[in-house]
């Protein structure tokens, strides 16, 4: 497995903490946005890793970063405005310092919802959004996603923290439809069921490589 860089991104609040992991190609990149920071999210949350382990198997760099006041990122919790322009300057970052040409923008829990958010504000960046349990409750999900990519949803059907019927509700009336996966008996943190996640990522994300012309 390739090594992880840190790395510091300038960011609107002050730099921001990131990790980066380097591959063979930059056409295509993973960047992973982390849970509720006022919740003990970070960056090296379990199912963050494993998102952007998964990508880096995949032949795929990865970028993940501590949103503002997190860590060693400066700034202070912006209760999710400030945060849609850090994940903004983590895109540019990618594109314009690391070299990627196309991003694969994923989240989870309120990352996902910040990742949603930047996505329709930047939607020529991207090769493909991944939203995994979504708090659609803590963020103002849009009734309209971008048509310039597909868009993907996990989200367990015994989560315990993101109301699993507000997502199926949002994932239903959304336009376009997302491709939505229930991952069955599954808790928000996705306890016991990364192997599943892994392989599920795996199997979306292949035919995103496919039409980006890395397969």
């Amino acid at each position: 497995m390739a090594q992880e860089t840190k790395v510091t991104i300038s960011g609107p609040a002050g730099t921001l903490d990131a990790r980066w992991t380097a591959t063979e190609q930059t056409r295509l990149g993973l960047l992973m946005c982390h849970p509720h920071p006022l919740f003990q999210g970070t960056m090296d949350n379990k199912v963050v890793t494993t998102v952007t382990r998964t990508a880096v198997a995949m032949g795929l760099p990865s970028l993940r970063f501590n949103f503002r006041g997190v860590g060693a990122s400066e700034g202070q919790h912006d209760h999710g405005a400030g945060e849609q322009d850090d994940v903004l300057a983590a895109l540019n970052y990618a594109r314009d310092t690391l070299g990627w040409e196309r991003v694969i923008l994923a989240g989870f829990s309120f990352g996902a919802g910040m990742a949603c958010l930047s996505a329709c504000r930047a939607p020529e960046a991207l090769a493909a959004l991944v939203l995994l349990a979504p708090a659609v409750h803590h963020f103002d999900a849009p009734n309209q996603l971008p048509y310039e990519f597909d868009t993907f949803v996990y989200m367990g059907d015994a989560d315990e923290v993101v109301p699993f019927d507000e997502v199926t509700h949002w994932a239903e009336t959304v336009v376009p439809v997302p491709h939505f996966q229930i991952f069955r008996d599954c808790g928000h943190f996705f306890h016991g069921r990364l192997t599943d996640l892994k392989a599920s990522l795996q199997d979306d994300l292949a035919p995103v490589l496919v039409h980006e012309g890395l397969r």
